[in-house]
């Protein structure tokens, strides 16, 4: 009883006329102390204007399969469920099943890497912009809900699925103050808006300098293999994978990872589902594909905010394909996607 009238309270004094004007008063002297402007657009007092935020919302609301164009990603063994995976005929497609019984590994973005999406997100990730978690987060659970029941489709097993997010770097985490990744599954779990069955688990992380060299040095042989060795265990020092060719990530990312202490002994026969904020080549999904395998576990598939595009006739539109068949409209490819035209720096008066 208590409780039910402290809600009615509250709601009377959050929707009350002089609650509004008051928000209001707050929000224009914040805007006045820490003046601030779209990312996408420019407009002023506000990180992502309506306009923008309905446009990436609409850029970001119906998941595809993203892993046609990504060729760094691992060949697996596809099950049932995926050879017969296709576009029903309801929706103006044949249907017709998988001829190889492997094929990549399964991905799911929830948008293409591309104008509005691409500002979004690197706002967020590099330029502080932890405001703009709410719309990136809904984006992510999107994915994940459209994810986990078409990997789980003709499996079974009761124990929850792990949700394993791609580690950041030690450097890149110090440099930006927090883990974008993490931040975001994190903000889910909290709110209860993780797809059911499902656990958040930091199962990998990124392997000391010298470990890495080791191992590299071990499995290279030779002086070219050393010479790979040194250049992939220093690239972390160099920076991101932004500008490099499929081969050059592959290096950057090669035995770079481990599984972590604590996450170890649970990753035999488990179910997992790795996440990641971009997919390009795959290179990095890969990695800890490798680590999760190497430790057991079974990884049904990744999930991403975004993909960039599949080269022309790769996609998901060449095959006809979308995530699951659930009963939903069928899912779009990336080429259907809005887009709008990007800005060059992140706010106003920003290079």
């Amino acid at each position: 009883m208590i409780r039910a009238n402290l809600a009615f309270f509250l709601d009377d004094v959050v929707f009350s006329r002089n609650f509004r004007r008051l928000t209001g008063a707050l929000a224009a002297f914040g805007a006045l102390v820490m003046p601030c402007s779209c990312v996408v657009c420019g407009a002023w007092d506000t990180s992502l204007c309506q306009a923008c935020s309905a446009l990436f919302r609409a850029a970001t609301a119906r998941p595809f399969q993203a892993e046609a164009g990504a060729e760094s990603l691992p060949d697996v063994e596809r099950t049932a469920g995926d050879l017969l995976r296709g576009t029903t005929a309801d929706a103006g497609y044949p249907t017709r099943p998988r001829e190889s019984p492997y094929g990549p590994l399964p991905v799911i973005a929830a948008g293409r890497y591309g104008r509005a999406v691409s500002v979004v997100l690197l706002a967020y990730k590099n330029h502080g912009h932890v405001d703009l978690a709410p719309p990136v987060a809904a984006a992510l659970v999107g994915a994940l809900h459209h994810a986990v029941p078409a990997f789980r489709t003709g499996r079974t097993g009761t124990a929850p699925v792990l949700v394993v997010p791609v580690p950041t770097r030690a450097s890149s985490r110090r440099r930006r103050g927090y883990d974008p990744l993490m931040l975001l599954l994190s903000r889910l779990r909290r709110s209860g808006h993780l797809p059911a069955g499902t656990e958040l688990v930091s199962a990998v992380r990124h392997r000391p300098l010298p470990a890495r060299l080791a191992s590299a040095v071990g499995c290279g042989g030779g002086a070219s293999g050393a010479r790979t060795a040194l250049a992939a265990a220093f690239s972390a020092v160099g920076g991101g994978q932004k500008g490099h060719g499929r081969r050059r990530r592959r290096m950057n990312v090669l035995h770079s990872m481990e599984p972590s202490r604590r996450a170890r002994p649970a990753l035999a026969g488990r179910d997992c589902l790795i996440v990641d904020d971009v997919l390009t080549t795959g290179a990095t999904i890969a990695e800890v594909h490798r680590v999760l395998v190497a430790s057991g576990a079974r990884v049904l598939g990744a999930v991403v905010i975004a993909a960039t595009a599949a080269p022309a006739g790769s996609g998901a539109a060449a095959t006809g394909t979308r995530a699951h068949d659930t009963g939903r409209p069928p899912l779009r490819t990336s080429s259907e996607l809005p887009e709008i035209s990007e800005r060059q720096g992140m706010n106003k008066g920003q290079g």
